[in-house]
C-alpha cells in the first residue's frame, strides 16, 4: 500500500552550471585548473595542432586547435581519463560520434572527427565564434523578441536532429552559442547518448554532467526513465523561461533539490516573474514545461510554430497602401466583386487553416488531457477530428499508432451489436462499433464497459481488459442460471497483498452471482427452514479449539430478537424497505448453508479475485459503494467487473471458501464502511463472525476445482522468536540515517481551515528537514479547554493514499476527533507521499523501505520543533498516535523521539511480515522503546495478524510491563468498528500518562 521514493542521481560537481563545458572561441568560459595534456600547448594530436585551452568540465578539457590538413580552426575535446575503458568502448564511441557528424544544420555545431593517441581520447568539433547564452544571461534577462528568436533558431536545430533520430539530452544555456551575427548554434548534440552508449557498463552517475544538468532536465530524465525527443522540448522550455525571467524555472540549494523540484514542484507562471512578458510567451513556456510529456509540445516543430506566431505578432503586420482618390471610382465595382469572392474564399480558407493549426498544435494535448481524465472515447473524437484536418501528418500518425490499438471483435453467435462506454462515465453515450465479426476497430488504450446485444439473447454488459482480440459468448451466458454470469475456463494467477503470489491455477468454467445475495433471497432460506435442516450445516463445529454441538453452534446464529437469522434482522425478517439490499450480518457458516440450499457454493479466493481483479481497483472503487455511510440496493452502483458482476467492491464484504491462519476464513472486497484499500487487500475473520458488513455471493462450478484452489491459504510470514535486534553500536550507526541539521523553521500560519463546536483547525507551514522542501501541518485546537494544551502528534493510515491530493480535506479524523472533544490538541502533519506531497516515483523494497521512513521521522520531528515555538502548547505533555501505516512507522519513529514524548498509542498496527532493510527493521527499534505504549488491535486483523504481527511486537517492546497494554477487540483491521471501546480505552490511557483535562 505504500509507494517509495526512487533513487535520484548522485549529486556531483559536474551538475553545476558554473562548471558547464564550453567550446566556443570567445574566451568566456570559467577559469578552471586544466589537467595536463601530454601533447601540450603547441603539440599535436593527430593532424590537429593544439593552440590554447578554452574550458573544462566533467567530460574533459576543450582546446582550440588547428586542423592542418583542412586549414581551419576547430574545437577539440580531450576526454577525461577513464571515460572509455577499452578498445570495444572506443570503437563504439567512434561509430556513434561519426554518426553525429551527419547532422548538417546552420543552428547545430558540427562533429568532425574522433581519435586516440598515446592513450588520449578526443573528439573534434566545429569551433563556434561568439558567446554562450549562459554568459549573455549574466548581463540580464532578454526582451521577448530576442529570447523568442533565439528559441526559434534552437528549435529549428532540434527539428533537424530529431528527424535524424538524435536527441541532445543536455540542452542548456551553456551549450547554446550566439555568434557575432546573432545566430544561435547548439553545441554537444547527442553527446550525452554517445557517452552513455559508448562505454559498456557506464551508468548515468558515472560521468559528471553527461546525462543532463538538473535545472534543464525533464522530469522523465530526472527519474531515470526512458526519454525521447520531448525531453529536449522541456529543456528548450527551461532555457526560454530563463531567457525571459532571468532565472531558471526550478531552483533549489542543491542539484538533487533541483531535480526534486523539477519532478514535483509547480511551475511559477512566467508573468509572475516577468509581468511585461507577452501572454503568448508565458503559454509557450508553460506548454513546453508540462511535467507529463504527453501534455507537452510533442515535437520541436510545434514549438517552432508557436514561436513563429509570437514573433510575427511582436514584429507587427503589413498594411497595404490604399489606391489614390482619382482611381477609386473606376475601381469600386471591380473591388466589390473581388471582395465578395475573397470573403467567401477567405472564410473557407480561414476555417481550413484554423482547423489545421488546431490539429497541429492543440489536438494532441486535448487528446492527452481527456486520457488523463480517463475519457478515452472523448479523446478518440479529438483524434478523428485532427486526422480529418491533417490526413497525412507524420507526427499525428505516429502519435495515433502509440496511443491507440486495432482490435478484432467476435461473438458467439456472430451478428451481435457491440458498443463501448468510458468506464468512469456510466451515464455517457455508448459508442456503436458495429456488428460482429469486426476487424481493425481502433480504440485508445483504456478501460471500457462493453455492451453486446443480439435478438433472442440476454444483453451482456461487461468490463474485461481490452486486448487485440475480444470475444464475447452470448451462447454460454444464455446457459447461466438466473441471476448469474458466465466465467470461461482460464489459467489464473496474481499477486495478492499480504499473501504474495498465488497460482497459476487452471480454473474450470463456472457461473457467479451477478449481485450479492439479497435479503429477499435469504428470506426464502429462513422461511424454508434452512436453519433447521441439518443437510446444510456441518455435523460438528469447533470454536477456539473446543468442539461444539450443532445446537450450541446454532444458538449463535440468531437475530436481535433471538430468532434464527442474520444479526441485522429482527423477528426473523429483514429491515423494512431493504428487500434488494445485500443480506449482511451473516457468519461464514450461514453463507455456506445458504449456498447449499441454493444448489451453489461459496467462491474460492482465486475465483473471487478473477472476477474482481485488484489491478482494476482504480476504476471500480470510484463506481462502488465503499467508504460511505450505508449499504445500498444491489446494482445501485455501476462498478461492473470483467464478467458482469456488480458490488464486488464495497456494499457487503464477501465470504469465500478458503481457510486461512488456522480456522479463520477470508472475506474480501470491503464493505460500505471499509477504507478504500480493502477493496484489494484481504481480510480474515472467524467463521462465526456476524458483523454488520458481512455478506456473500455464490458460484456454480461446472467441474471439480483443483485442490490447491480450495485448500488453506498460506501467507508470507516471519518468525520473530528467532529475530535478534542489532547491537547498540550498530543501532547508533543507524541513527545517522535519521539525523538532520537543525535549521530555521521559517514557519507561516495560514489561517483557520475548518471550525466546529468542539475545535478550531489551523493550517501552518514550515521548512521540511530535507531537499529544501516546505511542508504543511494542521493544528486542531480544542475549544472546551484552556491553554497550554496537551497535544497528540497524529500519523494516519494508508487510506489517505486514496484521497484527492488536497490536504484541506483530511482523512482519518475519526481516529482522533474524540481526543479533541476531551480537551487535547492534535497536530496532523502532511507526511511525505500523502495528499499534495504524493510522489510520482517509487522504489522497490517492500512495506518497510527505509527511504520514506527516514523522511517520515523528520516530518514528525519538525512538527514537534514547530510545536516548541507555540506558547499555547504544553511541551511536557506530548503523545504519539499512529493508525495502521502510522503505527507501523511509529515503531521506528517513537524510540528516536521518546525524550520529547510521554506516551505512544498504536492503533491497527504491528510488525510487517516481509523482509526489512538495515536501519528500517521494526524489530531493531521496538526493544528500545521505553515510554508507555498502548496497542489497540482487531483480533481478526489480516494485515497485522494477532499471533504473527501484534503479539511479537508487544512482547518485544522495551517498555516496562506495567506501562504497556495490548487491547484486542473483536474486529478486523479497522478497530473503529468498536468505536465506543476504542474511545474509552484511548482516553483512559491519555488521562493516565498526560493527566486528566478538566
Amino acid at each position: 500500500m505504500r509507494r517509495r521514493v526512487e533513487s535520484l542521481l548522485v549529486e556531483r560537481d559536474g551538475f553545476s552550471q558554473s562548471k558547464a563545458e564550453t567550446y566556443h572561441a570567445s574566451g568566456d568560459s570559467p577559469t578552471v585548473a586544466m589537467p595536463a595534456l601530454s601533447a601540450g600547448i603547441g603539440k599535436k594530436l593527430g593532424r590537429y595542432l593544439i593552440l590554447n585551452s578554452l574550458g573544462a568540465g566533467g567530460m574533459g578539457v576543450v582546446y582550440r586547435a588547428r586542423d592542418e590538413k583542412l586549414e581551419r580552426d576547430v574545437a577539440i575535446k580531450v576526454l577525461s581519463a577513464g571515460l572509455l575503458v577499452n578498445d570495444e568502448a572506443r570503437r563504439h564511441f567512434r561509430r556513434e560520434a561519426l554518426a553525429l557528424a551527419k547532422l548538417n544544420h546552420p543552428h547545430i555545431a558540427a562533429v568532425y572527427d574522433t581519435g586516440e593517441e598515446n592513450g588520449i581520447d578526443y573528439i573534434v568539433m566545429e569551433l563556434v565564434e561568439g558567446e554562450s547564452l549562459a554568459v549573455r544571461l549574466r548581463r540580464g534577462q532578454m526582451d521577448a523578441k530576442e529570447a523568442s528568436l533565439i528559441a526559434l533558431q534552437v528549435s529549428e536545430g532540434l527539428e533537424e536532429a530529431h528527424e535524424q533520430g538524435v536527441i541532445h539530452r543536455d540542452l542548456k544555456p551553456a551549450n547554446i552559442v550566439i555568434t557575432p551575427k546573432g545566430r544561435a548554434k547548439v553545441l554537444d548534440f547527442g553527446l550525452a547518448k554517445l557517452f552513455s552508449q559508448g562505454n559498456a557498463g557506464l551508468s548515468v552517475t558515472d560521468v559528471q554532467g553527461v546525462m543532463g544538468t538538473p535545472a534543464y532536465m525533464s522530469p522523465e530524465q530526472a527519474l531515470g526513465k526512458k526519454v525521447d525527443a520531448r525531453t529536449d522540448v522541456w529543456s528548450l522550455g527551461a532555457v526560454y523561461y530563463e531567457s525571459l525571467a532571468g532565472r531558471p524555472p526550478f531552483e533549489a540549494q542543491s542539484g538533487l533539490g533541483v531535480m526534486r523540484a523539477v519532478v514535483d514542484a509547480p511551475l511559477v507562471p512566467l508573468r509572475e516573474v516577468r509581468p511585461d512578458a507577452p501572454r503568448e510567451a508565458e503559454q509557450i513556456a508553460a506548454r513546453a514545461l508540462e511535467k507529463d510529456a504527453d501534455r507537452r509540445y510533442q515535437t520541436a516543430a510545434e514549438f517552432t510554430q508557436a514561436t513563429q506566431d509570437l514573433l510575427a505578432k511582436l514584429s507587427g503586420s503589413v498594411v497595404p497602401v490604399a489606391p489614390g482618390k482619382s482611381g477609386r471610382l473606376r475601381m469600386v465595382g471591380v473591388m466589390l466583386a473581388i471582395a465578395t469572392l475573397i470573403s467567401v474564399a477567405g472564410i473557407w480558407i480561414y476555417r481550413w487553416a484554423t482547423e489545421r493549426r488546431w490539429a497541429r498544435v492543440e489536438a494532441i494535448p486535448q487528446f492527452q488531457s481527456l486520457m488523463d481524465s480517463r475519457e478515452p472515447l472523448a479523446a478518440l473524437e479529438i483524434l478523428r477530428r485532427a486526422e480529418k484536418a491533417l490526413p497525412n501528418d507524420a507526427t499525428l500518425k505516429q502519435f495515433a499508432a502509440e496511443k491507440t490499438e486495432n482490435i478484432a471483435i467476435n461473438t458467439d453467435p456472430q451478428g451481435a451489436t457491440v458498443e463501448v462506454q468510458d468506464y468512469l462515465f456510466p451515464k455517457s453515450a455508448w459508442l456503436a462499433l458495429g456488428t460482429t465479426p469486426l476487424a481493425n476497430v481502433r480504440l485508445p488504450q483504456g478501460y471500457y464497459r462493453w455492451r453486446v446485444t443480439k435478438a433472442g439473447f440476454e444483453q451482456m454488459v461487461v468490463a474485461p481488459d481490452t486486448n487485440g482480440r475480444m470475444t464475447f459468448s452470448l451462447a454460454e451466458q444464455q446457459k447461466a442460471p438466473a441471476g448469474m454470469v458466465y466465467v470461461p475456463a482460464a489459467s489464473w494467477g496474481s499477486y495478492i497483498a499480504f499473501i504474495g503470489w498465488v497460482g497459476p491455477y487452471k480454473l474450470p468454467s463456472h457461473f457467479v452471482d451477478r449481485f450479492e445475495v439479497t435479503n429477499r433471497e435469504y428470506q426464502k432460506f429462513v422461511d424454508g427452514g434452512g436453519y433447521q435442516k441439518t443437510e446444510y450445516w456441518p455435523a460438528e463445529f469447533e470454536k477456539d479449539s473446543r468442539k461444539l454441538s450443532r445446537d450450541e453452534a446454532m444458538a449463535m446464529f440468531r437475530d436481535s430478537t433471538d430468532r434464527s437469522g442474520p444479526s441485522t434482522w429482527t423477528a426473523g425478517h429483514f429491515p423494512e424497505g431493504q428487500a434488494d439490499y445485500p443480506v449482511t450480518g451473516v457468519s461464514w457458516y450461514e453463507a455456506s448453508a445458504y449456498a447449499k440450499f441454493a444448489g451453489k457454493s461459496l467462491p474460492t479466493m482465486a475465483q473471487w479475485y478473477e472476477a474482481a481483479p485488484p489491478d482494476e481497483a482504480d476504476y471500480t472503487v470510484p463506481e462502488s459503494n465503499i467508504s460511505s455511510n450505508s449499504a445500498a440496493a444491489v446494482g445501485t452502483y455501476q462498478g461492473v467487473g470483467p464478467f458482469g458482476t456488480y458490488d464486488m467492491v464495497g456494499n457487503a464484504r464477501e465470504w469465500v471458501a478458503n481457510m486461512v491462519d488456522g480456522d479463520d476464513r477470508l472475506i474480501l472486497g470491503g464493505s460500505w464502511m471499509s477504507p478504500n484499500y480493502l477493496s484489494m487487500s484481504p481480510e480474515a475473520l472467524s467463521p462465526y463472525d456476524r458483523a454488520a458488513g458481512n455478506g456473500f455471493r455464490c458460484v456454480v462450478n461446472t467441474a471439480p476445482l483443483p485442490t490447491a484452489v480450495t485448500g488453506p491459504i498460506r501467507r508470507v510470514s516471519r518468525d520473530f522468536s528467532k529475530v535478534k535486534p542489532v547491537s547498540d553500536e550498530v543501532f547508533r550507526a543507524y541513527g545517522l540515517l535519521y539525523a538532520y541539521a537543525k535549521s530555521p523553521l521559517n514557519a507561516k500560519e495560514e489561517g483557520v481551515v475548518h471550525e466546529t463546536a468542539d475545535w478550531r483547525e489551523e493550517k501552518v507551514s514550515f521548512d521540511a528537514a530535507y531537499n529544501g522542501e516546505r511542508m504543511s501541518a494542521y493544528l486542531f485546537l480544542p475549544k472546551r479547554a484552556k491553554a497550554p494544551y496537551q497535544t497528540v502528534v497524529f500519523f494516519p493510515s494508508a487510506r489517505v493514499m486514496f484521497l484527492p491530493p488536497n490536504s484541506n480535506e483530511l482523512g482519518d479524523v475519526k481516529f482522533f476527533d474524540y481526543i479533541l472533544q476531551s480537551g487535547r490538541a492534535v497536530i496532523y502533519p502532511v507526511y511525505e507521499d500523502t495528499y499534495e506531497r504524493r510522489m510520482k516515483y517509487s522504489l522497490p523494497g517492500g512495506s518497510q523501505n527505509i527511504t520514506m521512513t527516514t523522511d517520515w521521522y523528520k516530518d514528525v520531528s519538525r512538527s514537534l520543533d514547530y510545536l516548541d515555538t507555540r506558547p499555547d502548547i504544553d511541551h511536557k505533555a506530548m503523545a504519539y498516535l499512529g493508525v495502521s501505516m502510522g503505527s507501523a512507522a511509529g515503531v521506528i519513529i517513537v524510540p528516536l523521539l521518546q525524550d520529547r514524548l510521554k506516551t505512544a498509542i498504536f492503533l491497527d498496527g504491528g510488525y510487517f511480515l516481509d523482509a526489512a532493510p538495515p536501519g528500517g527493521d521494526q524489530a531493531d527499534f521496538a526493544p528500545r522503546i521505553k515510554i508507555p505504549v498502548l496497542m489497540v488491535n482487531g483480533r481478526y486483523d489480516y494485515t497485522f495478524p494477532l499471533d504473527k504481527a501484534q503479539n511479537p511486537l508487544f512482547q518485544m517492546l522495551g517498555t516496562p510491563p506495567d506501562q504497556k497494554s495490548h487491547v484486542v477487540l473483536d474486529t478486523p483491521h479497522d478497530v473503529t468498528e468498536q468505536r465506543t471501546v476504542l474511545v474509552k480505552t484511548t482516553l483512559d490511557w491519555l488521562d493516565r500518562y498526560l493527566g486528566r483535562v478538566d
